[in-house]
Formats: structure tokens, C-alpha cells, sequence
């Protein structure tokens, strides 16, 4: 079992973790919901991959985790606004309308609630996704505006390109991309997630991306050109204040060059490293020849920055 720092740090209070494995746990004090018990199920074929997972698990060593509810992504089943967080490890993948699962995952939490979401890189299975097209966006809002569930063609289709077509891996993601349909969302009005943290690289396993959201109040985070307020909060020394804006802002538009450098060294100044790492590196995707920042992120972090997009 490896702990993973930003969900002991996030993850706090009264949660569910989706689809645990024992060989891969959070190891945090929380019911684990899956489709599947061995007995109930939410899905009749859910019964058929249940075995398949318990096969797959023997290979670790492990037996099934114990499932305390029968449940997905789209069927959490808890009331509305009752849980502190959620949190998941290379679930989201097996989930058609990804969309529908941040609006139930909306649903459920609690005002200041946490998402915590681990997804895979294409290449953690080099015998799924290495050489599958990467997803476009208007896929994922597409499955949204058509309602695409586990039983629809379309998701059959997509599941089929992968191990077991259903529940397969129905999409190809890299982290920009799960942002940019947080960024949509927020946009459409459907949720007001604020962006908490990001790693390009789970510190968990390493195969994965790893997104932090943070429910919040629509009225309390409006759409809006938060950079004067950063740059205001910056002049006066309110580092924290600066921070959230600067996340509030990249939680509508994370293609900010200027936003993504300022929540990194704002994330260092406020004693956060691993995090403004990670936002400056995104600052670095989007801007990778940048000789100066190349060597400032050295001298900050002590390693050498690396383009990782696929």
C-alpha cells in the first residue's frame, strides 16, 4: 500500500473512495463503493467483471477489497451534500460520460467537499491505450449532451478497444485535457469546481495524472478576470488570497501562462513545493523553450525540467 501525500493532505473528514484495490489503497478510513460485491451488483455484466477483478487481484496477492456499497461513478450512493471528499485511483477511465461523474461527485459533496481523482496515463498499460488516439474534448461533451451510459452503443464501441469491453477504458486522457473539461464545466455552469492541485506524474504509483477539485458555491466563484486581484493580493502581501485567486482563475482557463507561474510561486511562498512544482510545470508545457524558467524551476526544485506530454 503506498499512502499518497496530497490525499492525506486533502482528504479529511467523512468520504468514499470508488473501485479500491487492496494492492493500491489510500489507505484511508472510509467505505469503498464498487458495481459489484460478489453478490449484488449494480449491472448484470458487472457481475462477470467482478470476477474478472478478483482473478487480477490474486496476482498481487490480494483477495477483493470488501465493497460497503453497490455503486459507480454515476450512482454514488449516499444523500446529497453529506460527504467530505471523494476519492478514486484509475476509475474515471471505466466511466462514459465523465461529466455525469463530476456532477454526481457535485452532487454528494459537501460545500468545500474534495474530488480526488487519479486517471491513467496512456502508456500505464502499454497493452490498452499506447497506441490509441489521444480523446478530443468535444468526445467528453459529446457523452455528456447524448447522455452516454455503460449500455449505450457508443460506449460499447469505445469500451471494445480496450481488455474487456465493459467497463473498458472508454477514453484516452492526459491530464490538459481532464482539466480543460473541468474548465468547461465551470464555464457551462454546471458545477463550480475549484482546481486545488495537479500532478502531472501521481506521487502514488507514477502511472497516473492525479487532479484535486474543491466544490464550491457558484456565487463564490464567479467567472471572471481574477488577475488584477492576484496581482493586488501580490502587492499586499496576501500570498494565500493571491493563491486561490490564481486557482479560481486557472479553474476556468487553464491555458494562462502568466496565472499558472504566478499559483507556482505563489504555492512556494506559502510553503507548498510539491504543488508549485507541479504548477510550474504546467507553466512549462505551454512554454517549454523558456530558457529562464527552465533554470529557475532548477534551481527551485533541484531537477531539470522535462516535457512530458505524450
Amino acid at each position: 500500500m503506498s499512502l499518497h501525500p496530497l490525499a492525506l493532505k486533502y482528504c479529511q473528514g467523512t468520504g468514499v473512495e470508488l473501485g479500491r484495490s487492496l494492492h493500491n489503497s489510500f489507505g484511508l478510513d472510509c467505505p469503498n463503493i464498487a458495481p459489484c460485491d460478489g453478490v449484488n451488483f449494480l449491472h448484470s455484466r458487472d457481475f462477470e467483471d467482478y470476477q474478472h477483478y478478483v482473478v487480477e487481484q490474486s496476482k498481487y496477492g490480494q483477495e477483493a477489497a470488501r465493497v460497503d456499497g453497490i455503486g459507480d461513478f454515476r450512482h454514488i450512493p449516499v444523500d446529497a451534500e453529506s460527504l467530505d471528499y471523494i476519492v478514486s485511483s484509475h476509475v474515471i477511465e471505466h466511466e462514459p460520460n465523465p461529466v455525469a461523474a463530476l456532477l454526481e461527485s457535485w452532487r454528494v459533496l459537501k460545500d468545500g467537499g474534495v474530488f480526488f481523482c487519479i486517471f491513467p496515463k496512456r502508456d500505464a498499460e502499454r497493452t490498452l491505450d499506447i497506441f490509441r488516439s489521444l480523446t478530443p474534448l468535444e468526445d467528453l461533451i459529446q457523452a455528456y449532451e447524448t447522455d452516454r451510459t455503460v449500455n449505450s452503443p457508443q460506449a460499447t464501441k469505445l469500451a471494445g478497444a480496450s481488455d474487456s469491453g465493459w467497463r473498458g477504458h472508454y477514453y484516452v486522457y492526459t491530464l490538459q485535457l481532464m482539466i480543460r473539461l473541468v474548465n468547461w464545466v465551470n464555464a457551462q455552469g454546471l458545477a463550480s469546481f475549484r482546481l486545488e492541485a495537479v500532478e502531472e506524474t501521481d506521487s502514488k504509483v507514477g502511472n497516473g495524472h492525479t487532479i484535486v477539485l474543491r466544490k464550491m458555491l457558484p456565487y463564490a466563484m464567479p467567472n471572471a478576470d481574477y488577475s488584477l486581484m492576484v496581482e493586488s493580493c501580490i502587492n499586499s502581501g496576501d500570498y494565500p488570497e493571491a493563491l486561490l485567486a490564481a486557482k479560481i482563475s486557472l479553474s476556468f482557463d487553464f491555458q494562462q501562462q502568466a496565472i499558472l507561474y504566478a499559483a507556482a510561486m505563489l504555492s512556494v511562498q506559502c510553503g507548498d513545493f510539491p504543488e508549485g512544482k507541479e504548477f510550474y510545470r504546467q507553466a512549462l508545457i505551454q512554454n517549454p523553450e523558456c530558457e529562464a524558467w527552465r533554470r529557475e524551476f532548477h534551481e527551485l526544485f533541484g531537477e531539470y525540467y522535462r516535457n512530458p506530454l505524450p
